[in-house]
């Protein structure tokens, strides 16, 4: 988290906030493991060709070390595989190009067994693409995960004088052709579910040149863009097809694919980023998959028929067109937030707005229900002890009147700190253009005015939020974070007080807490996290010393109300009879899911 080369400040959410990245997959919805596959009815094979329909949102590029959004991220799990991945967006890691591993004693070193692979060019996957694949998550000028690799697996690597990595330094060595061994500095409990992560997909030895040949962030070279643009070559199920920046991106089938090969010739991403426009899309015949927008979904439309020990629901939805569709509802390892920049908004002001927002009026009023309240960052999947551990801690410890719109409390801690009628505090809200997250700031709008607050509120894109936030101009702004491996150190590093600085290439968040000043509250979580830094390891003891370290900075995030989660996600897909889903996707989302066993009825 303390490394230079650019880590991630874009792993956000994307997607709306009312559909809670609700891609709706089309199609019948199968199981897996060993559900029957096809249409949940056995009665129906696999069939060949057509094309898969998708809606995004505006890609940014497709080299896996320098793509941290979920909008290019699931083209990127399409084309790019790899050593292990989560099968179907499932929390749990398994091999993909790795086709077995083991570990010495004290799980410091990981020896990498390879598949017989090829990439898209025709090329065998050897070990040196994953040396080289490994040493640009490192070193790469483009690379926004150097820190997964150098500081949270914690692969042994040199630095100079001043902490930056040295190129070629890195613990990663290819033994023989189809060989790797991973060295780490100390054991770290997550290693296989970060190695997971698309940033550590494997391309080709050279295929941008040297380190210093990929040029820079600002400047890169003709190779590396040809590259991150219009030519990525991975070992995915799906071969690169083209990018029309702002309109639409295609993957084809890659017929020499380890794994199974995919059942449809391609994949179609159409960048639309209206909801209206969206639905009327899907709605016309257009795409297979659609966003369905809050303010178009009707709660009684959705009929129940299975909740599965993993909590998603199959059933059906009856729009308000009269089409049914097919239903599938998975909770996710992620939430979504408002957030403050400390900078430029004082601590009452902030403490005002966590009385005033309630996440469960939020989500019951305007997102009709579809996801779940939370007061933690941390999602109730991975919180220790789980969910019922989560909803007891909020109850007893949540210092803002849960379970309440309390505006009197807000107007009380605002007069205290010298407003009122004559002083009043002007707040904008930047929020993403989403109608769902519109109710919520004119909901604020409505009951800030009681606590002395004027608050404006403006719709921006990803992109611009995400800008505001680095130039440290933002307010208050909603964003969200979607696990990149799912433990609660990966939300909590959004919370670590030298993450959070705007203008820092190393910032998860634009909070800046601490920044100019530290407070009680920042020192308590900086130390919180330090102790989750110094006990990594796989044991039983570090695992207890992690998890009351990670509710010391849940807690500390409250008193200094920095960050206000709005609601814990689910996706929800819904869909047409005629493509037809083998495996249900997982809490780790979408993004992380593989198309290659989705397959479409032909006339």
């Amino acid at each position: 988290m303390t490394d230079s080369a650019g880590l991630s400040r874009r792993g956000f959410l994307q997607a709306t906030a009312g559909t809670a990245a609700a891609m709706s997959l089309a199609g019948c919805i199968g199981g897996d493991g060993g559900d029957d596959g096809g249409d949940g009815s056995g009665s129906k094979k696999p069939q060949k060709g057509g094309r898969l329909n998708f809606i995004n949102s505006t890609m940014g590029g497709f080299d896996p070390v320098a793509s941290d959004g979920t909008a290019s991220g699931r083209i990127i799990t399409q084309v790019f595989d790899p050593l292990v991945h989560y099968p179907h967006g499932t929390v749990e890691a398994e091999s993909l190009l790795a086709k077995n591993y083991e570990t010495n004693n004290d799980k410091t070193v990981y020896t990498f067994t390879l598949k017989e692979a090829t990439f898209h060019n025709g090329n065998p996957v050897t070990a040196k693409d994953v040396v080289y694949s490994f040493e640009r998550v490192a070193g790469s000028p483009h690379s926004v995960r150097a820190d997964f690799i150098l500081s949270s697996i914690g692969v042994t690597h040199e630095t100079d004088s001043d902490g930056n990595y040295e190129p070629g330094s890195l613990g990663v060595k290819a033994v023989d052709e189809k060989t790797v061994e991973v060295t780490l500095e100390q054991p770290f409990h997550s290693t296989l579910e970060v190695l997971a992560y698309a940033a550590f997909a494997i391309v080709p030895e050279g295929v941008v040149g040297s380190l210093e040949e990929e040029g820079t962030s600002e400047k890169p070279s003709k190779k590396y863009t040809k590259f991150a643009e219009t030519n990525p070559i991975g070992a995915g199920p799906f071969k690169f097809d083209h990018w029309n920046k702002q309109e639409e991106a295609e993957v084809v089938r890659y017929e020499d694919y380890h794994g199974q090969t995919a059942y449809v010739d391609g994949v179609h991403w159409a960048v639309i980023e209206d909801d209206s426009a969206k639905l009327n899309y899907a709605m016309e015949g257009n795409a297979d998959i659609f966003e369905m927008p809050t303010a178009e979904y009707d709660p009684g439309g959705v009929s129940v028929d299975n909740t599965d020990d993993k909590k998603r629901e199959t059933g059906t939805y009856k729009h308000t067109n009269g089409e049914e569709f097919d239903y599938l509802k998975v909770p996710e390892v992620a939430t979504r937030y408002i957030a403050f920049n400390t900078s430029n908004v004082p601590k009452p002001v902030r403490q005002a707005i966590a009385y005033i927002f309630n996440t469960e009026t939020y989500v019951k009023q305007v997102l009709k229900n579809r996801q779940t309240p939370t007061y933690h960052l941390t999602p109730s999947l991975i919180y220790p002890g789980g969910p019922d551990a989560a909803d007891k801690h909020a109850k007893k410890n949540y210092p803002y009147s849960p379970g309440k719109n309390d505006a009197e409390s807000a107007k009380k801690v605002m007069e205290k700190a010298g407003y009122g009628e004559n002083n009043r505090y002007q707040l904008n809200f930047t929020h993403y253009q989403d109608k769902a997250f519109a109710s919520l700031a004119k909901n604020l709008q409505q009951r800030t005015g009681q606590a002395y607050i004027d608050l404006s509120a403006q719709a921006a894109d990803f992109q611009t939020l995400q800008q505001r936030g680095e130039n440290g101009t933002n307010e208050l702004y909603s964003l969200g974070w979607i696990a990149d491996w799912p433990r609660p150190d990966n939300f909590l590093k959004l919370l670590y007080p030298p993450n959070t600085h705007t203008g820092d290439p190393a910032a998860y968040t634009y909070l800046n807490w601490g920044r100019d000043s530290s407070t009680k509250a920042s020192k308590k979580a900086k130390s919180a996290f330090e102790k989750v830094q110094n006990n990594l390891g796989p044991s039983d003891a570090a695992r207890k010393t992690r998890e009351k370290a990670y509710i010391q900075m849940e807690e500390a995030n409250w008193e200094d109300a920095v960050l206000i989660p709005t609601n814990a996600i689910a996706t929800e897909y819904f869909s047409y009879q005629k493509v037809h889903i083998q495996n249900k996707f997982g809490g780790m989302g979408v993004s992380r899911s593989m198309y290659n066993t989705i397959w479409k009825e032909q006339k």
